[in-house]
């Protein structure tokens, strides 16, 4: 099997064991353990940190990881952690309380780190298993890949949890969660690595100062940290259209499956698009389309959320998928580790953030004044990644005619 073909599967993998401990159905999972809405805010933002602090120690170390493939391989497992957690709880629904909050909270901590650790390894491997101009299609088909099953998986979810038992159902899907994990790590580790220039490069400390040095970074700060923001609270919506009163337990599965057609469109579209339609230019309109529909969820009752809140889902998955390839495009590849370091932890951090303003905000100004706040926040990164890419385009360019003239 090629390794293209193994990262579509193993990231497919991933993503089913992932969507059953995380987003809408691990806080509804969480909501109904017992935990109040603060405290899944708050558990939001813990895991993001935890992932902050793996990333701060990345920015100096990712370039000198010589074994990238077994450790982003090994780095996969650590959700499974969090998953035995969630399974004994799920198992004893009866003895639920502080004590299981308060073990949820140390585990997840833990297991962030992690995840912190293969955010950053998972963008450097594919230097090192595949040519660089595949990326672009490899990365569409496996996010594509990834939301078709998890969108079959989420109906079988919505129909289990409303048919039998809520706890016993949440416990065997916990178990899949788990096998997953192991399955992810295996496939990424059985990947072969190929004699690629690209990949032919350890980080120096000139490589990482050269980062210091690109202007782009610091440029590209401020945009990261908005998408964080946007991120952030989206991430939240079950909760957020929980507390409004558009969602209950038994509807808040649908959203689960809303997301899941919707990641599996967005990217079936953009990698049937991505060459007739440069991924600067889907980034740009992805974020216009995301920044119309989000404001508007919280309009008008279930229907209309759900509605509103896939096409708004639908734009942010098309843009999700674009900035990894058109960062490819404006850093250059021996940068690419700490760059991607320094993105992820400002981008990571604000997501921690987003879920402790989001009470002062709601307050302030409403639900849908949160939601306008966040759309501002996702436009701002667009607009500046899109004319970052801009320039970088035409520098090149202009070198390319150079170079032709001498």
């Amino acid at each position: 099997m090629s390794n293209i073909k193994k990262y579509i599967l193993y990231t497919t993998i991933y993503s089913v064991g992932l969507m059953f401990c995380s987003g809408a159905i691990i806080q509804t999972f969480l909501l109904q353990a017992g935990f109040t809405a603060q405290e899944v805010y708050l558990y939001n933002s813990l895991i993001q940190i935890a992932q902050v602090a793996m990333m701060t120690v990345m920015t100096f170390l990712s370039g000198n990881i010589k074994r990238v493939k077994w450790v982003t391989g090994i780095a996969y497992l650590s959700l499974s952690v969090l998953a035995f957690v969630f399974l004994a709880g799920a198992l004893n629904p009866d003895t639920i309380g502080k004590p299981f909050v308060i073990a949820v909270f140390l585990t997840a901590a833990i297991a962030y780190i992690g995840v912190g650790l293969y955010s950053i390894l998972s963008y450097c491997l594919p230097y090192y298993t595949i040519d660089m101009h595949e990326y672009g299609k490899m990365t569409g088909l496996g996010v594509a890949a990834s939301g078709g099953c998890s969108f079959a998986l989420s109906f079988v979810h919505t129909y289990a949890v409303a048919k039998f038992d809520y706890m016993q159902t949440m416990a065997w899907f916990f178990v899949l969660a788990i096998l997953c994990f192991i399955m992810t790590s295996l496939t990424c580790i059985s990947m072969k690595e190929i004699k690629n220039k690209e990949a032919a490069h350890t980080t120096t400390k000139k490589d990482l100062v050269a980062v210091f040095k690109n202007k782009d970074t610091y440029i590209l700060l401020l945009p990261n940290f908005a998408r964080g923001l946007a991120v952030g609270m989206m991430t939240v919506i079950t909760v957020i259209a929980t507390s409004a009163g558009i969602l209950n337990e038994r509807t808040s599965a649908y959203v689960n499956i809303v997301m899941q057609v919707a990641t599996f469109l967005g990217n079936l579209i953009y990698v049937f698009s991505y060459k007739k339609l440069s991924s600067t230019t889907w980034l740009l309109l992805a974020t216009i389309g995301a920044c119309i529909f989000f404001p508007l969820c919280l309009g008008k009752g279930l229907v209309w959320f759900l509605v509103l809140f896939f096409l708004a889902y639908f734009f942010r998955m098309i843009v999700d998928t674009a900035i990894p390839v058109v960062i490819t495009e404006i850093i250059p590849q021996e940068q690419i580790g700490a760059y991607t370091s320094i993105r992820m932890l400002v981008f990571t951090g604000a997501q921690a953030v987003a879920t402790l303003i989001i009470t002062p905000i709601v307050n302030l100004v409403g639900y849908t004044g949160l939601l306008i706040f966040a759309s501002f926040m996702q436009l701002l990164c667009g607009a500046v990644y899109y004319l970052v890419a801009l320039k970088e385009k035409r520098k090149a360019k202009m070198k390319e005619v150079t170079q032709e003239a001498v």
